[in-house]
């Protein structure tokens, strides 16, 4: 090796070579076949706090003590047994939740399971309303109205909700305001609405409907929309029969919008990055407590070619960041936008003895690349950003129409047009 005079100082070396040492450990954690052995494990560190930082010794025995105090002393007789148990769960499963999420884990009665199950086959019950929560102004204001829903026709985005059944919204948690849009099929919801400068009451009532997770747009003679709202049940497929009819017509570019999808299922994610990634490329890689650091990898022969742009925003999350970051690392696709929401882990739900089910962090997920986005959400190519009032008015638009005022959309299609 040969030296030259201007070359690294020692003391500059040994901390270039302190600062490549983390990188080379992940190097060597991730240089394994596409599917880790079972006993394969690693230890890297929680994406969030989760460990105690002090000493409390006979920790069992003092919950006891405190819940018999409790039953004791509790000013109200109407305390019980049940509503502490339950209570602790619920505060068990916020720990164990990323501190800005802190209802990512949770535990379902059988009829809150069974509605939360029909939504992730693109099914729901409810007035079909998404909304965004003003705290400070006690609102709601309407992001997008569901096609063929209760609300359909008669609200629209850009509404602002101030009250529901009479109630002010003002100080309300969303986990309470949930509480108060949903409801079994047949029952009714009062909602007093501000649009424009009228206040009237509507009446919904909860409905089973179909909620359309995928639209397809054809822009121009060779560019493609395509609205991934949600990964439900059998997307990927969906997708799939699309794209081959977009390739036989010679459609050549397309805009995946991915801006307000917060997820869904895990593997419709996985399987949506395979229609673009050829054999062995790596789609996402998961650590999780028994297998250790896992590679989920591609087997498709023949994948999809497109000239590709995402469109992210704050609200894309979970597993709209899997696909996001596996095209982007593979330099399949440009993401534009603003910085994803960041849920770099999944969930596994449990069924207990009495049919409740449960669900907690079982995995972390990271990019192709090993990045992890847990909290600081993935970074896109090309930053475009646009507020959830002017993306509301955006949405409510037909695609076309929107194609012309869409700032992302704009810069996506003259990106694939170079």
């Amino acid at each position: 090796m040969r030296l030259y005079k201007r070359g690294i100082q020692k003391p500059c070396l040994i901390k270039i070579l302190k600062n490549l040492l983390p990188v080379l450990v992940f190097l060597l954690l991730i240089r394994q076949s596409p599917w880790c052995r079972a006993d394969e494990k690693t230890s890297l560190k929680p994406l969030f706090p989760i460990q105690l930082d002090h000493e409390f010794p006979e920790s069992k025995e003092s919950f006891e003590k405190i819940k018999d105090l409790i039953m004791k002393h509790y000013y109200n007789t109407g305390i019980t047994e049940k509503a502490l148990y339950w209570a602790a769960i619920q505060g068990m499963l916020r720990h164990i939740s990323p501190p800005e999420k802190p209802d990512l884990s949770k535990i379902w009665t059988p009829e809150e399971y069974e509605t939360y199950r029909q939504s992730l086959e693109g099914v729901q019950v409810s007035v079909g309303i998404k909304s965004s929560f003003n705290a400070n102004e006690g609102s709601l204001t309407v992001t997008r109205v569901l096609p063929g829903s209760p609300a359909d026709s008669i609200l629209k985005p850009l509404d602002r909700i101030l009250r529901i059944n009479g109630l002010s919204l003002k100080g309300k948690s969303l986990e309470e305001l949930n509480r108060l849009l949903t409801g079994k099929e047949g029952t009714a919801v009062t909602l007093t609405v501000n649009r424009d400068i009228k206040i009237f009451d509507v009446i919904l009532k909860h409905r089973k409907f179909e909620t359309t997770s995928l639209i397809i747009n054809r822009l121009t003679d060779t560019i493609a929309l395509l609205e991934i709202k949600k990964f439900t049940a059998s997307i990927s497929k969906k997708l799939k029969d699309e794209l081959k009819k977009l390739k036989d017509d010679k459609f050549s570019g397309l805009i995946i919008d991915l801006r307000n999808n917060q997820g869904g299922i895990f593997q419709e994610s996985l399987r949506t990055a395979e229609l673009f990634l050829p054999k062995k490329r790596i789609l996402s890689r998961a650590v999780q407590q028994k297998t250790g650091l896992r590679n989920y990898v591609s087997d498709n022969p023949e994948p999809f070619e497109y000239d590709m742009a995402i469109l992210v925003n704050q609200n894309t999350a979970s597993s709209a960041e899997v696909l996001s970051s596996a095209l982007q690392d593979h330099k399949k696709a440009l993401l534009i936008g603003t910085r994803t929401f960041g849920k770099g882990v999944f969930e596994r739900t449990f069924t207990l003895e009495n049919n409740y089910r449960v669900k907690f962090i079982t995995g972390a997920m990271y990019s192709p690349a090993g990045r992890t986005w847990q909290s600081k959400g993935i970074v896109p190519d090309f930053l475009v950003k646009q507020d959830e009032k002017t993306l509301a008015h955006l949405f409510s638009l037909e695609a076309k129409e929107r194609f012309r005022k869409d700032v992302a959309m704009i810069t996506a299609y003259k990106l694939l047009s170079r």
